[in-house]
């Protein structure tokens, strides 16, 4: 079973409901949504069509809504793509009118008053680099310093400027509105600057947060974020390394340094992580990664990621099946040599009164010394399997639970699988939905041991056992089922 999670973008080359279906039985744990594009009438269509093929497929699907957050960006533009030649000016405004390759609209009132003659404006990933050579009262005008490909909506970065806009603006609460209608997993906020940010969101999300069902994901593409990073870990569940913008931001020889810290800081925090941004962009247009890309998600991987994201390769490409292919083989390949001695992250002393984590480092001590096949635990909203995960078994981690809020989230965090129990489940129900679980998710024999987490005596109480299981010839006698039915319930964070 591959452990590492795989996260793919929608976009025109996958948002039917057929290619949906494809993407989930290609092994796909999550749908992200840029709402950076696209209308509220497609964005709709495209979370109603996930949650049909989530019921068709069985399958725990997360859906994760990216909010375009304060970023500048270009407006529409009439071709698909123009090539701006070095040294050729190109004009910018604050319009809605459709440009081209002599000028172009910006989403961004303040433009003129925020740049002066002589700054560096970047668009896209800094590709593709301006110089500001004069301005007017509504445009300003540049030179192209360095020429490339732009495209509408690519992000407009200005190095000099001291903007601090809110976290959210009109549009999107607009779109966070609309997400938390349709249903959806975490909020992936764009641009975050620290902690303070992350609140403002779950402020906004309030009330309609299903009892705090729907984490918020910290995208980290700013510098700034870099110094306040303890702060936007202790208020998220958890982070996205943006390494498109976050490569701007910071030197370049320096970002993968920075990518295995924040990934290192997430994993000993016990946050979700997403590696993204050109993990294999080649495959736009092509069936095969380069040998460097290939290389490049085998060390996200190692670095103890969470889950890995596709975004052009998946929203514009030509292949992306083969590209979600591609991740998976690449992920089970270097698992395979990661698993025999384990990724646990440095694990210090147990703070009096944290049984909970006492108890997981208990359970996967025990299932590494015995050879287990899994870690099952029951758990209502995720917080146990989320503290058996930080510590990365080698053996898979079953979740069982009643939630199906809590299943979906549970899909984007490493090696976990989720199983469906009915509520209030007592010892005995518990071991039998174990067992079932054990042999049709994971399609263990008889003999197969397992290890299972619970909170006993009382429904309610923090996980507090561990206990073994051996898989018996066959699924135990009716009569017994019902029998178990009567014990005492189990609690489970």
């Amino acid at each position: 079973m591959r452990r590492t999670k795989i996260l793919v973008t929608l976009g025109p080359a996958t948002d039917s409901r057929a290619r949906l279906e494809d993407l989930v039985r290609a092994g796909v744990n999550g749908f992200r949504l840029n709402f950076s594009h696209a209308t509220d009438a497609e964005h709709r269509r495209v979370l109603r069509d996930i949650h049909r093929v989530r019921r068709l497929t069985g399958r725990e699907v997360a859906i994760v809504a990216d909010l375009q957050g304060p970023k500048i960006r270009l407006g529409d533009l009439v071709a698909p793509t123009y090539r701006l030649a070095e040294g050729a000016t190109w004009i910018l405004e604050p319009s809605t009118l459709p440009g081209d390759d002599r000028r172009a609209p910006v989403v961004f009132p303040d433009l003129v008053a925020a740049t002066r003659v002589g700054d560096p404006l970047l668009v896209g990933d800094g590709a593709v680099e301006l110089e500001v050579v004069a301005r007017s009262s509504r445009s300003v005008t540049t030179r192209v310093v360095h020429g490339g490909v732009v495209s509408a909506h690519q992000g407009l970065y200005l190095p000099r400027a001291r903007l601090r806009p809110e976290i959210l603006g009109p549009k999107d609460l607009r779109d966070l509105s609309l997400a938390l209608e349709e249903g959806i997993d975490y909020v992936a906020l764009s641009f975050v600057r620290n902690g303070s940010d992350v609140r403002e969101v779950r402020r906004r999300i309030g009330h309609r947060n299903r009892d705090g069902r729907v984490g918020v994901i910290a995208k980290i593409e700013r510098a700034q974020a870099l110094e306040a990073i303890d702060g936007i870990l202790e208020e998220s569940e958890g982070i996205m390394v943006a390494r498109g913008d976050l490569g701007i931001e910071v030197p370049l020889e320096r970002l993968a340094l920075v990518q295995k810290s924040l990934i290192r800081r997430a994993n000993a925090r016990g946050r979700l992580v997403i590696v993204a941004t050109q993990l294999l962009l080649s495959m736009v247009g092509s069936p095969r990664p380069t040998r460097a890309e290939a290389t490049d998600v085998a060390n996200a991987v190692l670095d103890g990621t969470d889950a890995l994201m596709l975004s052009e390769e998946s929203a514009v490409g030509l292949f992306p099946l083969e590209a979600v292919s591609w991740l998976d083989k690449i992920a089970r390949a270097t698992e395979s040599s990661l698993l025999p001695r384990g990724t646990s992250p440095e694990d210090g002393p147990v703070i009096p009164g944290q049984v909970g984590r006492a108890v997981a480092r208990a359970a996967v001590d025990v299932a590494k010394a015995i050879g287990a096949v899994a870690i099952v635990t029951p758990t209502h909203s995720g917080q146990t399997a989320r503290t058996v995960a930080q510590l990365r078994p080698t053996c898979p981690i079953v979740a069982l639970s009643s939630e199906a809020e809590t299943r979906r989230s549970l899909s984007l965090v490493w090696g976990v699988e989720s199983g469906r129990v009915p509520p209030h489940l007592s010892l005995v129900g518990l071991r039998e939905s174990a067992v079932a679980t054990a042999r049709g998710l994971l399609g263990a024999a008889p003999g197969a041991k397992l290890v299972v987490t619970a909170g006993y005596p009382i429904e309610g109480i923090a996980t507090n056992l561990v206990n073994v299981l051996e898989l018996p010839p066959s699924p135990p006698p009716a009569s017994r089922r019902r029998r178990g039915g009567r014990g005492r319930r189990l609690g489970s964070a």
